[in-house]
């Protein structure tokens, strides 16, 4: 009688643990996975938007804007600073290098959930369509991804440079 109380005193332990964490929502919250996830992806969908002059605080243009839709979903935007190198002529293409503002907004683009900084080139070889890639860091995380910040970033796509505005369809990683 004594072993079978003491057998119901733990498993009444581990109860009322499984039920606390459960009204905590951690660590059994299926909400925040994408946040212990070792890699999280996303395609993007991007337009030029850097005909419309628009600059943020420090001096930088908003040259893309595009959605993201797979592990995050939103509004993105890339806010290009100067170029840290001139653009590389070769025979058949040329090279162009960047620095940017990365950030990515709720659907509605009102909330700010995840900011960082990047860094690449777009290869485009004479008559054709570029092909654009980068790297960063997460920088600036809303409370909900906090975790996120100081994690690695790249991203990739093409640019198709006909029609107006240019476009393109890539990928977006956080890892």
């Amino acid at each position: 009688m004594k072993s079978k109380r003491k057998s119901l005193s733990i498993l009444s332990i581990f109860i009322v643990i499984f039920f606390s964490f459960s009204l905590l929502g951690y660590p059994f919250d299926d909400d925040d996975d994408y946040v212990r996830a070792k890699r999280l992806t996303g395609q993007i969908d991007y337009w030029f938007v850097g005909h419309l002059g628009l600059q943020d605080d420090e001096g930088r243009t908003l040259i893309w804007e595009g959605t993201i839709e797979g592990d995050l979903n939103g509004t993105m935007k890339w806010w290009f600073g100067p170029s840290p190198a001139p653009k590389i002529l070769y025979l058949g293409g040329n090279v162009n290098y960047y620095v940017a503002r990365w950030e990515i907004w709720d659907s509605d683009g009102e909330k700010l959930l995840l900011a960082g900084d990047s860094a690449g080139k777009t290869v485009t070889p004479d008559g054709a369509d570029g092909m654009w890639d980068g790297h960063g860091v997460v920088t600036k995380a809303s409370k909900r991804f906090n975790q996120l910040k100081g994690r690695s970033i790249y991203e990739t796509g093409p640019v198709i440079w006909d029609p107006f505005p240019y476009s393109g369809t890539g990928i977006f990683v956080i890892y």
